[in-house]
């Protein structure tokens, strides 16, 4: 990667969550190539992956420098804040250190997903080195990606806010987030920690990475890690139905990850990389919820494979291909209370005791294809992709990104469920072109254009374009573009008792813009920005689920999904010793023609990071507030339900204390809601089919007695202690 000259690195300071992450563009322009080259020669002796920032170096790949210079948001959350929080799961991690992000689900469940700026599940796209945890919908369920990942493999996170389908592919259209792990680099160097802490949660983690050659041109990395833990409680024995509770419904929330892995590296000269990785990620959890479950132990395997080589051929031409395959499978074991359902009442064979009519026997029935050992059918998918993309730079003239991807998915469940195990391969040509403006050359403009070939779906066209330009220490940036979703496998197929797939569905499109300006400038040893910004989303033939019918399906609505909002950034950096950040988004979702704000995102977020260091890099404090506006849940039929789950504040904090020469030895005390709010991370609904006043028929189906509310709880104050050293 080459760097941009020093004249115009005020003007493209990229905004970020921590005012210690100021990154700057790092892309050569012909006008500085010599220099350029000479820095970007220093820059890959220390770190292939380095820019040049104002009054420092910090990292992000090619492709997050090059979207920040043309006028994308790109927020870097790098690894010294990741450890701050003592996170044991990506969830929490993106709650407190992502701006405009919500999280669906709950981050201590096993199944939750990020989403930004007011988008759903399946407009936010999270990627692990390349690799998309995306969900293909499999026979049974979603299979939550996002829970494999291991937050102490992390090296930064790189945040693209806005339309990115352009490069990532399908379902990038509000935002991606790209996870860039730790990897070998020709060195040695070992890594170890522990933690432990409330809800008896155990972990332990550790990679090892070295050379093993003497010209450091092959290198390997082993990692792996576990976490075992009785989670915190869910949801509230009241909210359960009363047979469901009669039948053991009520239990504890465990939750084990563990996974384990290899990477490679070859550098076989200064201007080639070849890289390759394999993992596998098992997940167990239990979440059996109020209204059916009474018994829910489930099993996510999810096994990854990568490669990428890049090769510089000349200051003027790059190419860049990289790969995946992954097969991520998930079993259930879910059973539902068994209930008299003879109006004499029934006998117990067991000890001969009379159950009355619509209650509980005290026993379970397993769920079709949900059951015990064989019994509990595998569900799943498997996906490959490629990708082949090239830079060629013409001096003074126009630059031009151009690829081909190829991603091809096809459902891996048990042959027992009715869905088709064809492969679906879509295959995207992309171009970006970004002119050399000869009137205003400091002006950085983005056109680029992407084709999809679809086996199922057709053709499908999408469009981005972005722009960046200074003006002294302010500058205006902007972006826009396209993007589509396909239906998922079990949205089209899906065959249960309470719920069914829709053939006919339609695909989703996505049409998105955001505008901003900032400022950022040095004062000495303080460094301070800030930027405010707007953005507008419309996404039309949304796919979404019926509620209170018998049995649901999923549905395009034809009412287009509005998207408006408002963002606002400061950043404040004192030396190297205090860091704030304060960011606010605030977005107005709402189906054109309707007043209501969308279920499940919030009218507005505010949150931040405080950081204090001390001088000597001993003592490091960390508070992480965070304030949810107005979000709401609607249920029951024709949305007769509403409620109010946000207004909330919470905050997280850190106390971090390093020993040894080099300060490699770190001890860190956690607090994770510090003022013990009670709130709800998402509220749901269910209904009263279990129930025994339904079965005696005093209730009706489909009356508002039929359905009632309950939250997802947020985790309680809670404290965790752990270890970490290097060596």
């Amino acid at each position: 990667m080459t760097n941009l000259s020093q004249s115009r690195l005020p003007a493209l300071l990229l905004l970020s969550l921590s005012a210690s992450m100021l990154p700057a563009v790092a892309h050569a322009r012909a006008d500085a190539a010599e220099a350029a080259a000479a820095e970007a020669a220093d820059a890959d002796s220390a770190d292939a992956d380095s820019i040049v920032v104002t009054g420092a170096r910090e990292k992000a790949t090619a492709q997050a420098a090059e979207a920040i210079e043309y006028g994308n948001n790109v927020q870097i959350v790098d690894r010294e804040q990741i450890e701050a929080t003592g996170a044991t799961n990506f969830a929490e991690i993106a709650q407190f250190l992502i701006k405009g992000a919500n999280i669906g689900y709950s981050p201590d469940e096993g199944e939750y997903t990020i989403r930004l700026d007011g988008g759903g599940d399946r407009d936010t796209l999270v990627v692990l080195d390349g690799v998309p945890l995306y969900d293909r919908g499999p026979a049974l369920e979603e299979i939550w990606g996002t829970t494999t990942i291991d937050p102490h493999m992390i090296e930064r996170a790189e945040v693209f806010r806005g339309g990115n389908s352009l490069f990532f592919g399908s379902n990038g259209g509000i935002g991606v987030i790209s996870l860039v792990t730790k990897r070998p680099d020709g060195t040695d160097r070992v890594e170890l920690g522990a933690q432990y802490g409330s809800f008896n949660t155990r972990e332990f983690w550790g990679n090892a990475r070295f050379a093993i050659d003497a010209d450091k041109r092959h290198s390997l990395m082993i990692y792996g890690g576990t976490v075992q833990t009785d989670g915190p409680r869910i949801f509230r024995p009241q909210d359960f139905v009363d047979n469901v509770a009669a039948s053991g419904g009520i239990q504890k929330y465990p939750l084990n990850r563990s996974n384990i892995g290899i990477k490679y590296l070859f550098q076989p000269d200064a201007k080639t990389q070849f890289r390759l990785g394999g993992q596998y990620t098992q997940l167990e959890f239990a979440d059996a919820f109020p209204d059916a479950e009474t018994y829910s132990p489930n099993r996510t395997r999810y096994p990854i494979v990568d490669f990428s080589l890049d090769r510089r051929w000349s200051d003027r031409f790059y190419t860049e291909l990289s790969g995946y395959w992954s097969n991520p499978l998930l079993n259930n074991t879910e059973t539902y209370p068994e209930i008299c359902r003879i109006a004499a009442g029934c006998i117990d064979p067991i000890n001969g005791n009379t159950i009355e009519f619509g209650y509980s026997t005290g026993r379970s029935v397993a769920f079709p294809n949900k059951g015990f050992g064989a019994a509990s059918k595998v569900s799943g998918f498997r996906e490959m992709g490629l990708n082949f993309r090239n830079t060629l730079t013409i001096p003074n003239a126009l630059e031009v990104v151009a690829g081909v991807q190829m991603v091809s998915y096809k459902n891996d469940s048990d042959p027992v469920f009715p869905i088709s195990n064809k492969a679906n391969t879509v295959t995207g040509i992309y171009a970006d072109f970004r002119p050399v403006i000869p009137f205003s050359p400091s002006t950085n403009l983005s056109l680029a254009v992407r084709t999809d070939f679809s086996d199922s779906f057709g053709s499908k066209t999408i469009w981005k374009f972005g722009f960046r330009q200074p003006i002294g220490a302010f500058y205006l940036r902007g972006n826009g573009g396209t993007s589509y979703s396909l239906p998922k496998t079990n949205e089209l197929f899906r065959q249960e008792a309470n719920i069914i797939g829709n053939p006919d569905l339609k695909t989703e499109q996505i049409k998105t813009f955001n505008f901003a300006a900032g400022f950022a400038k040095d004062f000495g040893g303080v460094r301070f920005d800030a930027e405010i910004g707007w953005f507008k989303t419309d996404i039309t033939n949304r796919i979404q689920t019926t509620s209170g019918l018998t049995p649901n399906t999923y549905f395009n609505n034809t009412a287009v999904t509005q998207i408006r909002g408002l963002t606002a950034d400061v950043n404040l950096h004192v030396g190297d010793t205090l860091s704030a950040n304060v960011n606010f988004t605030k977005q107005q979702a709402r189906l054109a023609g309707s007043l209501l704000q969308i279920n499940e995102t919030p009218e507005y977020m505010i949150g931040g990071q405080l950081a204090w260091h001390s001088p000597d890099k001993t003592f490091h404090v960390t508070l992480f507030p965070r304030y949810q506006g107005p979000e709401y849940a609607t249920g029951g039929v024709n949305a007769q339900f509403r409620h109010n789950f946000g207004n909330y504040f919470l905050m997280n904090a850190s106390l971090g204390v390093w020993l040894g020469e080099q300060r490699q030895h770190k001890f860190q005390l956690r607090i994770a809601n510090v003022f013990d709010k009670v709130y709800a991370e998402r509220y749901g609904y269910g209904n009263q089919r279990y129930g025994s006043a339904f079965i005696r028929g005093d209730i009706k189906v489909n009356t508002p007695e039929y359905f009632f509310g309950y939250p997802f709880e947020g985790k309680p104050r809670s404290a965790y202690i752990s270890y970490t050293t290097a060596f």
